[in-house]
């Protein structure tokens, strides 16, 4: 093995062109487009066992995160999701017809919902968040600690950039906190 990938090759057949292109940032960004590939292609497989898509995923692993009561607004849950609200909406509907949410008024709003995990959708979702970190830790670590670290800071200083600009992930009160690393 060379240690070349496609990407390289690709570089490698637009070195003769006379166009002005950023072919290392081109790079940069194509090879993140095969990884988010492979990792949600890794989620599909990882989660279908379960009977969860991707999306679905989303929203248990995210109730489970957001403290013991594992309750959120639809707002804070979007936040995260980045879908259109009807998008929200149907995810939300498909998980709470499984019983694995309720949806119920929030005391003092009657207007606000509360999206909350049942105790089967705890248990799956427990069970589904071990499934997808060991799946993706199994990816992940074919790089060394050293070089994972590097690309984790690599990436959130990417992101950061981006949330400066108001594109990037959520950081709204409400939403879950993350951990750094």
């Amino acid at each position: 093995m060379d240690g070349r990938d496609d990407i390289d090759r690709m570089l490698g057949e637009w070195s003769w062109s006379s166009y002005d292109l950023a072919l290392r940032q081109m790079a940069v960004s194509k090879r993140i487009t095969l990884l988010a590939r492979r990792l949600e292609r890794l989620a599909t497989d990882t989660l279908a066992p379960l009977g969860l898509d991707p999306g679905e995923f989303e929203v248990l692993a995210i109730l489970l995160r957001s403290g013991a009561a594992h309750e959120l607004a639809p707002s804070a849950l979007n936040r995260w999701l980045m879908i259109s609200g009807g998008g929200l909406t149907k995810r939300l509907a498909r998980l709470e017809e499984r019983g694995l949410i309720t949806r119920r008024l929030a005391p003092g709003d009657r207007r606000s919902l509360l999206v909350a995990l049942t105790d089967t959708g705890r248990s799956l979702a427990e069970t589904a968040v071990r499934a997808h970190s060991a799946a993706t830790a199994e990816l992940v670590d074919r790089v060394g600690p050293e070089s994972r670290e590097q690309l984790s800071g690599l990436l959130r200083d990417l992101l950061l950039s981006l949330d400066e600009e108001g594109a990037g992930a959520p950081a709204a009160a409400g939403a879950p906190a993350e951990v750094s690393g």
